[in-house]
């Protein structure tokens, strides 16, 4: 919950949106407007279904309380959870007013697709401190949102859940002026899953225009297993409705909006997605992504913005770690089929490149692995495909002590700068994975830079703050490096992450 509601002084404050007036929070420490429905309940017949208009209201609407998740299962979900999900929550400093035209920026959450919610993030230490709204709407995953199957070929069939985000920011177009901010000047940003949303919105017809920038963390849209064919989806569709009992093509709608939502969500995909085998992923080939993302970049049809882009030097430990705790890499064998898991394809050759770091560690090699095909060398691949049309700055997070609040597996290195460790340092606020509350002071200095450069982005198009050393855009060889060790450039970085290798591949 944020902090902001549990504020004693905490006063309510009314706003009048398009759809109907909210009662929110506001103090000294910053406003919040919790839960507010951006769309109608995805559920009967709205299951597998582009989200639809929210119903007006006349009373005022509570404001003062996350909503639900939508359905889904998973290590780190311990939440509540309800189809009808589609609410956002819009954090704002305190002295936002109708009128300040405040910079906006839009947050999508990670989770593979397959889980997450905005109530697993706070903003508000960001909205308040580098003078920015920022609003996190949630939006379906798993099946629900991105399920194909020919029974659904038509309106949003496999991208239900980007048009629930499409649908998010096209209520902030409409609505953010109320809070004080600013329609004009919207940064679109996300982690993980999250990043590959907000890559896909670039190039998603329905986007163009609702956003003016965006920033990617740790991930981005145009490497295999990023989408996948509508061949591919649907056959996997296919294959998940059998298994849930509905065998036939002419029934299967109704038989899969009938279902249970936990069985639902509990169903394996039967198809390769954003996480490997078993995963989801946006489909092309339809009506909301016609092209896959690669071919559209190509084809010089994406969205011409400001790009902030990056990954962590580590973030294949927090995979390795999850697999070690499964003694999924003890084994020659373990390590293979890890690897095979991991990627698409012959891996003969990948597993031939990191045969060095096989032979001293399979729990190392495994992590480099994740880390320079599907979030170091994919950098260097979007500054390919968008480095010649808007800005592009490039960052690699590298703290080799970031916080992490999960246990590690016997027998293995620390974690360092592990898939998802800068969010502490973005948000400043405690979450799933890590707690600001134990930075060091070098560390906490480090969160101040890293947050005033995402605010500065929000409000410029340019990471550069004053007092800190300048962020030249990226000329495709020198990645700036947010570092508690070091204040420059990362010489190596393409080196380093094998990206000749890689990007040979497609990555």
């Amino acid at each position: 919950m944020p902090q902001i509601t549990e504020d004693p002084a905490a006063t309510a404050r009314i706003i009048t949106t398009q759809e109907g007036p909210v009662r929110g929070v506001i103090s000294q420490r910053g406003q919040a407007f919790l839960g507010i429905p951006f769309a109608a309940p995805p559920v009967g017949e709205r299951r597998f279904a582009p989200p639809a208009p929210a119903a007006a209201w006349q009373q005022v609407r509570d404001a003062r309380n996350i909503g639900p998740a939508c359905p889904q299962s998973g290590l780190l979900f311990t939440g509540d959870s309800a189809e009808d999900c589609l609410t956002l929550n819009v954090y704002a400093p305190h002295n936002a007013a109708e009128g300040t035209d405040l910079p906006v920026m839009v947050w999508l959450y990670g989770g593979a697709l397959a889980l997450g919610s905005n109530g697993q993030y706070d903003p508000s230490l960001l909205a308040e401190r580098q003078g920015v709204i920022v609003v996190a709407p949630n939006y379906r995953v798993g099946a629900l949102g991105f399920l194909a199957h020919p029974a659904l070929r038509g309106p949003g069939e496999g991208n239900y859940g980007l048009l629930d985000q499409q649908a998010a920011l096209k209520w902030v177009n409409r609505n953010i002026a109320a809070f004080g901010g600013s329609s004009t000047n919207i940064t679109l940003f996300g982690e993980s899953a999250g990043a590959l949303s907000t890559c896909m919105h670039l190039l998603l017809p329905g986007s163009r225009g609702l956003f003016s920038r965006v920033i990617l963390q740790s991930d981005s849209c145009a490497q295999p297993d990023t989408s996948l064919p509508l061949s591919q989806a649907e056959a996997g569709g296919r294959l998940m409705a059998r298994e849930l009992g509905c065998d036939d093509d002419q029934t299967a709608l109704a038989c899969l909006r009938a279902i249970p939502v936990k069985k639902l969500y509990q169903a394996a995909s039967q198809r390769r997605g954003n996480g490997g085998k078993d995963g989801w992923a946006p489909m092309t080939g339809g009506d909301v992504l016609p092209k896959p993302p690669l071919q559209a970049f190509l084809a010089g049809e994406g969205a011409a913005v400001p790009v902030l882009i990056g990954s962590n030097r580590d973030e294949g430990r927090l995979f390795a770690n999850f697999r070690a705790f499964g003694l999924g890499l003890v084994s020659r064998q373990g390590y293979e089929e890890s690897v095979a898991n991991a990627l698409p394809g012959n891996t003969a050759a990948v597993l031939k490149q990191y045969d060095d770091i096989a032979a001293k560690s399979y729990y190392q090699a495994y992590a480099d692995i994740v880390t320079d095909s599907h979030f170091a060398c994919p950098v260097l691949t979007m500054h390919q495909l968008l480095g010649t049309q808007a800005p592009f700055y490039a960052y690699e997070f590298d703290d080799p002590d970031a916080p992490i609040s999960l246990p590690r597996a016997p027998f293995t290195p620390a974690m360092g700068s592990y898939h998802a460790a800068e969010i502490a340092y973005v948000f400043q606020r405690p979450w799933a994975l890590g707690d600001p509350g134990d930075f060091t002071p070098r560390q906490r200095a480090l969160s101040e830079r890293i947050q005033q450069a995402w605010g500065a982005f929000a409000r410029t198009g340019r990471p550069n703050s004053a007092g800190q050393t300048a962020w030249e855009i990226f000329d495709g060889q020198r990645p700036y490096a947010l570092s508690v060790r070091q204040a420059g450039y990362v010489e190596d970085f393409a080196a380093r992450h094998r990206c000749t290798f890689w990007n040979a591949r497609g990555y």
